[in-house]
C-alpha cells in the first residue's frame, strides 16, 4: 500500500542516496588521479585501453574503478581505422592511460597537494636535506 508517508520516505531516502554520492566523488578517500578524473567530467579527453585502442571525445561521468562514459567519441583502432561513436562506456580495469586537458595543471587538488607537502616539511624541521646548524 502506498501512503503519502512511504512516498515522502522512498523521495527522502533517495535524496539522501544521491547526496552520499556526490560527496563519495569529493571524499577525501579518492587518490589524487581520481579526483584529477573527477575535475575533468564536461572535458574533451584521450584515454588509450590496453588493448592498443584510442578513444577520445567528451568525459561525461568517471566513477571510483575509473570506468567512464564519453561522448562524441573518435575511435581509433590498433590498426589506425577510425571510427565516430555518439557514446561509449569504458571499463576502468582496461584503461592503460587517460591524457587530460592541460587546464588541469591549475586545479585546486593540486594546490591541497602543495599545502599538505608544506605543512609536512614544517613538522619534520624543514625540507629533505636541511643541514643542521652547528655552534
Amino acid at each position: 500500500m502506498i501512503t503519502l508517508k512511504n512516498i515522502f520516505f522512498s523521495s527522502f531516502f533517495l535524496n539522501c542516496v544521491r547526496d552520499l554520492l556526490i560527496q563519495s566523488k569529493s571524499a577525501s578517500t579518492a587518490g589524487i588521479p581520481l579526483k584529477l578524473l573527477y575535475e575533468a567530467e564536461g572535458m574533451k579527453v584521450t584515454v588509450e585501453m590496453k588493448n592498443g585502442e584510442i578513444y577520445r571525445g567528451l568525459l561525461v561521468n568517471a566513477e571510483d574503478t575509473m570506468n567512464m562514459t564519453i561522448s562524441d567519441v573518435v575511435r581509433t583502432a590498433r590498426n589506425g581505422h577510425v571510427t565516430k561513436i555518439p557514446t561509449v562506456y569504458l571499463r576502468g580495469s582496461g584503461v592503460r592511460f587517460i591524457s587530460l586537458p592541460e587546464l588541469l595543471k591549475n586545479a585546486p587538488v593540486f594546490k591541497k597537494v602543495a599545502n599538505l607537502k608544506k605543512k609536512a616539511e614544517e613538522e619534520r624541521g624543514g625540507g629533505v636535506g636541511m643541514k643542521r646548524k652547528r655552534d
